[in-house]
């Protein structure tokens, strides 16, 4: 019976050893509950020497079996955080889509060791558009709308379920999502966002009107800049318009009477008068070349005609001589039976001067037929020097005419950056309206901004100004 009882205790006192370990048994027996009280057995009689029955009463002395649930758990980090995130947290203390959130995992040492840190598991991990992190080993993670003391327990269990570890993690915004601010400000752009930043706060680092002194002098030069532009750009419509009729041969510039008026009244009735001068200059200076061309042709027509002349009359005159040349050989080739008398002799004579001549006309209609040739030649040469000189010109007034229409392009968006500027100048102060488009989630929502507004990270602020007199900056470009 004794030695049964033994081996149960020593069964006990083992499995107890294997589970806890050695160097926490004393630990583990003072941290039981009130409730839970050991059973002693009576121990043998005092001797000189220990006897089994010592030794069977200290292992019943720790034989019930304690678990880790019946011990009372102590509010560590994951405790505190999980308190914190109960009891709520700051809308701009969440996480949102764009936050970069810094996790740093510290590992509790198996032999009660100081903590370390996982540096393969710590990171900087953004929160996605679907609203999660990603972390390696462990998945997708919920993060979006959930305070940081939120965000830590959930990792830490994740750990623990997926790579059984017993960790600590603390979790921080490495970066936020800057505020961004467009619209009737000075400086739109994006800003960094800070703990406490307001609507009017971000409105005063973007430069917005006050109306006061500076303002009134930076519209001054804006409309002294923009009435600039604007006659620069009557000028180009201007040239615009001469040149597109110097093309086309017009003699008139191509003017309605509206455009015409607002030319006059911006560039003056002489400005407009000195374009017309240039037009008629130029279109008098191309009918002066027409009429230098068509004289240079008449010349070739008349050369070419009158070495066409010359040739045929060496033609004509070949023909006679050759017809004479054949009849005087067809007379001497006539047997003349002992008749014939000296005149056979002259015959014979007259044709060897016959076939001389014939042969120096052959030359002299060969040199007529080759002036022909040249001179047709010169004619078709000068033709194509003057289509060369007209398609040249006209490719140069072409080229004026796009350099002026992209001229004027720049001035109209010069212009228009102007009377933006002078837009967002216009108007009080109380006249602005703040709208702040922000992430709610995954959806967007539209806020009216007031001046003590507070801002989230990401927010999209839009300024509007109520222009109180937009006669100058809204006037039709002419």
């Amino acid at each position: 019976m004794l030695g049964a009882t033994l081996s149960k205790a020593a069964v006990g006192l083992i499995a107890l050893l294997a589970i806890v370990g050695a160097e926490k048994l004393p630990m583990l027996a003072g941290s039981m509950p009130a409730g839970a009280q050991p059973v002693v057995r009576p121990a043998a009689p005092a001797t000189t020497q220990a006897t089994g029955p010592e030794r069977l009463a200290f292992a019943g002395a720790v034989s019930p079996r304690v678990t880790s649930d019946a011990l009372p758990r102590q509010p560590g980090l994951f405790g505190s955080a999980t308190a914190r995130c109960e009891d709520g947290a700051a809308e701009a203390d969440r996480a949102r889509i764009g936050d970069r959130i810094a996790l740093r995992v510290f590992e509790d040492a198996a032999d009660g060791a100081e903590r370390f840190e996982r540096r393969d598991l710590s990171g900087t991990f953004p929160v996605e558009a679907g609203g999660d992190i990603a972390m390696p080993g462990l998945g997708r993670i919920a993060a979006i709308g959930q305070p940081l003391a939120c965000l830590e327990g959930p990792v830490s269990a994740a750990l623990g379920d997926e790579m059984g570890l017993s960790a600590t993690v603390t979790a921080s915004f490495a970066a936020r999502p800057p505020v961004l601010v467009q619209g009737a400000v000075i400086a739109p752009g994006s800003y960094d966002y800070t703990p406490g930043l307001t609507v009017g706060a971000v409105i005063a680092k973007a430069g917005a009107s006050s109306g006061g002194a500076a303002d009134t002098a930076l519209r001054r030069t804006l409309a002294a800049r923009r009435d600039e532009l604007r006659a620069l750009r009557a000028g180009l419509v201007l040239e615009h318009a001469r040149l597109s009729a110097q093309r086309a041969g017009a003699p008139d510039l191509a003017l309605d009477p509206t455009d015409r008026r607002a030319l006059i009244e911006r560039l003056g009735a002489d400005r407009i008068e000195g374009e017309e001068a240039v037009l008629r200059a130029a279109l008098g200076s191309r009918e002066i070349r027409a009429e230098r061309d068509a004289a240079a042709r008449d010349d070739l027509d008349s050369a070419l005609a009158l070495a066409t002349d010359r040739r045929d009359l060496m033609r004509a005159r070949l023909a006679d001589l050759t017809a004479e040349r054949d009849l005087l050989e067809d007379a001497l080739g006539t047997d003349c039976r002992g008749r014939c008398s000296s005149q056979r002799t002259f015959d014979e004579l007259r044709l060897d001067s016959l076939n001389g001549r014939l042969a120096d006309l052959e030359l002299t209609a060969q040199d007529a037929e080759t002036r022909v040739i040249e001179a047709r030649q010169a004619r078709d040469r000068h033709e194509r020097v003057v289509a060369l000189d007209h398609s040249e010109a006209d490719r140069t007034l072409a080229l004026s005419v796009a350099e002026a229409l992209a001229d004027r392009n720049a001035l109209d968006a010069q212009i228009a950056a102007v009377n933006a500027q002078l837009a967002d100048l216009g108007g009080a102060p109380g006249d602005r309206s703040v709208i702040v488009e922000r992430r709610s989630g995954l959806r967007t929502e539209t806020i009216a901004g007031t001046a003590d507004l507070p801002l989230l990270p990401g927010d999209l602020v839009t300024v509007s100004q109520d222009v109180a007199d937009a006669g100058p900056a809204g006037t039709a470009q002419r």
